[in-house]
């Protein structure tokens, strides 16, 4: 006696009638009925009695039906409790991700992470760079994807990707299509992070080496009023692609190139010393360069691939 058996005899015995059995079983009724008749000879015994009205079980086969359901149940539970062994064997691991980054790739991210890393139970937490620095450097997070990691925070760090920052204004603004100078740019009423932020920090150098000010009119801690504020033509503002991608695919933002200092911003995957590695190391760190080259692709022509963390390369502590 096999499962296919016993559970195709409780629902005819359920049903009650073997017509009506076969069509919820997706099966003839003539292979429905000599699975019955196979069962009944292999057991010795008359399990059903049929007749006009249509099935009705023999003593014997209404034993074999309380004793298969209970069979069933047990199988059922069987396939829950290793279920859940498989869970809460799965490795847990927490990854820091940027609002640019999760915007970009944030869905792709946890999709191929189920099918790349099936034993591994992935989190993803949003927050802007120097807040995942400081989440790592805590133990709250195991690896983060920032940008502008310095080596004097952590010396476990991998330099990934290189990525321009754009000047972005209301559409219809004074500035003209396509390219701003540096110094028009951080002259008009910008709207940026706090002076720990990394695109503060880059246009701020870049505004030292070329002996200009900088136009700081809101240090405001949430891209979206910062967004907010550049769609109503209220202020502009210098972000990474991905800030804005959405608002300037639909025409509610414009994003310049810049033209003077080069403004651009590193992506480093930053690595807690504490963290114990996985078994599947190799594989999440292929996995996260196959990202950053998805990343990189949907940025374009203005994000460069620069280093690798899986056996294409090695870590190493890349300079700033």
């Amino acid at each position: 006696m096999n499962l296919k058996q016993l559970s195709n005899f409780i629902k005819s015995v359920e049903t009650g009638n073997m017509t009506k059995a076969a069509e919820r079983l997706n099966v003839s009724q003539t292979a429905l009925g000599l699975q019955i008749r196979n069962l009944e000879t292999m057991l010795g015994v008359e399990l059903l009695v049929r007749h006009s009205r249509g099935i009705t079980t023999t003593e014997a086969g209404r034993l074999l039906f309380d004793r298969g359901v209970a069979i069933m149940r047990l199988v059922e539970e069987a396939k829950r409790d290793v279920s859940a062994f498989r869970m809460s064997a799965l490795e847990n691991i927490s990854i820091g991700v940027t609002p640019s980054i999760m915007r970009l790739v944030g869905a792709d991210f946890l999709v191929s992470a189920m099918s790349e890393l099936p034993g591994v139970s992935v989190r993803l937490v949003e927050e802007l760079s120097f807040v995942l620095v400081d989440l790592l450097l805590r133990d709250e997070i195991d690896l983060a994807l920032a940008y502008d990691v310095t080596e004097s925070i952590t010396s476990m760090r991998t330099a990934l990707m290189k990525e321009d920052l754009f000047f972005i204004t209301a559409p219809g603004s004074a500035f003209p299509r396509g390219g701003v100078k540096f110094k028009d740019a951080v002259a008009s009423n910008l709207a940026l992070p706090s002076d720990r932020d990394n695109v503060w920090r880059a246009v701020h150098r870049a505004a030292k080496v070329s002996t200009v000010p900088v136009n700081v009119r809101f240090t405001i801690q949430s891209l979206e009023t910062i967004k907010t504020l550049v769609e109503r033509g209220v202020a502009t503002s210098i972000v990474p692609y991905g800030v804005a991608a959405e608002e300037i695919a639909r025409g509610a933002i414009e994003a310049h190139t810049i033209e003077g200092p080069e403004l651009v911003r590193t992506l480093y995957l930053a690595e807690s010393p504490n963290r114990m590695a996985i078994q599947q190391e190799g594989s999440l760190r292929d996995f996260i360069d196959m990202l950053v080259d998805t990343l990189a692709d949907r940025i374009g022509p203005h994000a460069t691939v620069i280093g690798r963390c899986g056996t294409a390369g090695q870590s190493s502590a890349a300079p700033e």
